[in-house]
Order: C-alpha cells, then sequence, then structure tokens
C-alpha cells in the first residue's frame, strides 16, 4: 500500500484536479522450481536449477481516509493482472569434501538471463506511459556462491547454509538488481515411523536495486527478514515428500514506500535419487 498524487498518478493530471489516492495491492507469488544435480564423483558435481514463476495482482483504489474509489480511467501504475514465466535458471558446480564429522559442500555458478525483464517503469511512468514492475529475470549474468556444513547422530541431523547472489551490472534498461544473501539453520529428527520433523532459521537481505544508477521511491529499496520455519518430510516410494512453512519473525525494510509485507512462504517439495549403483 501507497499514497499517490497529481502529477504521478498519471495523464488524468492534465485533464482534472485529481484528489490523491492509495493503492492497496495484493500478490500472490509462486514458483515452480525443479532441480537436478548430478554427482560426477564422490566430491563434485553440478547443478542446474530451472523456476518457473507466476505472479497475480489485484489493486484496490481508495481515498486517503479509505474511502472506494472506482476510477473512470486506466490507472498507468497498477492493474489486476496474472503473469506466468521463466524465471532465471541457476547452473552451478559443487565440491564436497568432510572434515571430521562433518559433511561441507561449496557451491559456485551463476543465473543465466532468460527470465522476462521489462522497460524502465520509473521512466515510462514520468512520461505517463502505462508500465510494469513485476519482472522475472535480471537480464544480467549473476555470481552464485554457497557453502553448507552438516552433520548427523544417528537419526538426528543438523545443517548450516550461507548463500550470495552478486548483482554487478545494470542490464540493457538500465536495471540492476540488489545483491541477495541468505543464512540459515536446521535440524531434522524422527517423529513417528518414518515421519520426520525439522525446524529452521533463516536470514535474508536484499540489497536496494537501480533504475539507470539511481534508488528510486520504491520498487526493492533494500530489506532484511528474519524467518522461523518448520516442516514435515515423508517418503513415498522412492520418492521424498515435504511441507516447509516459514513465517517472519522480525523484518526490517528500507524506506516503507510501496514495499511487500507477507504472512508466510509455503513450501512442498518432492525428491528422488536415482541412476546409483
Amino acid at each position: 500500500m501507497h499514497p499517490s498524487e497529481c502529477p504521478d498518478i498519471g495523464p488524468i493530471c492534465q485533464v482534472r484536479d485529481e484528489p490523491p489516492q492509495l493503492h492497496d495491492q495484493h500478490f500472490t507469488i509462486a514458483e515452480l522450481r525443479a532441480t537436478l544435480e548430478h554427482g560426477i564423483t564422490d566430491a563434485l558435481g553440478v547443478e542446474v536449477q530451472l523456476p518457473l514463476r507466476l505472479s497475480a495482482t489485484t489493486v484496490r483504489f481508495t481515498t486517503l481516509e479509505g474511502t472506494p474509489l472506482t476510477l473512470d480511467y486506466e490507472n498507468i501504475h497498477h492493474r489486476d493482472e496474472t503473469l506466468f514465466g521463466l524465471g532465471d535458471p541457476w547452473v552451478l558446480g559443487r565440491h564436497a569434501w568432510r572434515l571430521g564429522d562433518v559433511g561441507l559442500a561449496a557451491r559456485l555458478g551463476v543465473t543465466v538471463p532468460l527470465g522476462n525483464t521489462v522497460e524502465n517503469p520509473f521512466a515510462l511512468g514520468a512520461r505517463g506511459l502505462p508500465h510494469q514492475h513485476v519482472q522475472f529475470g535480471t537480464g544480467t549474468v549473476q555470481p552464485l556462491l554457497g557453502l553448507e556444513a552438516s552433520r548427523s547422530w544417528g537419526n538426528w541431523g543438523a545443517r548450516v547454509y550461507g548463500q550470495a547472489q552478486l548483482s554487478l551490472a545494470e542490464n540493457r534498461f538500465g536495471y540492476q538488481s540488489g545483491s541477495r544473501f541468505a543464512a540459515g539453520v536446521s535440524a531434522e529428527g524422527p517423529v513417528i515411523g518414518a515421519l520426520r520433523f525439522s525446524v529452521s532459521a533463516d536470514v535474508v537481505n536484499e540489497q536496494p536495486e537501480r533504475w539507470d544508477g539511481l534508488v528510486q521511491q520504491d520498487g526493492n529499496l533494500g530489506r532484511t527478514d528474519v524467518l522461523a520455519g518448520a516442516g514435515l518430510a515423508y517418503p513415498v516410494g522412492a520418492v521424498r515428500l515435504g511441507l516447509n512453512l516459514r513465517v517472519p519473525v522480525y523484518q526490517h525494510i528500507i524506506g516503507h514506500h510501496g514495499q511487500l509485507t507477507y504472512p508466510g512462504i509455503l513450501q512442498v517439495t518432492a525428491g528422488s535419487t536415482f541412476g546409483g549403483n
């Protein structure tokens, strides 16, 4: 939710004096991510991740006091719409080794800029033209770095990880996404039979995005989220099914203007190992 007033509301301001408005957007965001990992040796492997993304949004216009508005013109900034497309795939190499009872793994890779990107929405908005803020890719190749450590005690296990996605350049539209960093810890153990329970804590940081080198008044202005999670996993034949819920317990959002808040992240997984001897 964010306020908007003339001339930012759009071309209607050139026709009449349009009172300030509140734009209240609701997003439903989903991603289907396929991950294929191949072990070349016991220590070396390669991994490919292919994301398919969906973004469905509805917008409600009100006065600053909250009275609903029915617009008699097209708003250039927001609209009810559903977008679907390919995100930027990840390609990584993995090296695994052991340090006593601790298993270690390092990953190094890049993103492949195949996801849809858009022309500078702030420049289009300044010209009174319809524009899009939602995009599924970055338009640049970005380095990926990851490190994790895990250990097992009988039927119990724990894992610690750190991950970085580095944004080093702007794309052909002048967009440079913010670098992203994540770290977390998780533990899992048996419940009943083959059913396993897990708990987790994650810290996720995103740096501000830039258009033509500038941090704008909204968009991704930078944020840090701390999430607590719990999940269940159960094998069905050769397939391990998982259900995990993570909820934000702390959020630090820079600017707050036009930033997203969310109640939680629901993750459903299915994984299997095949081709082994």
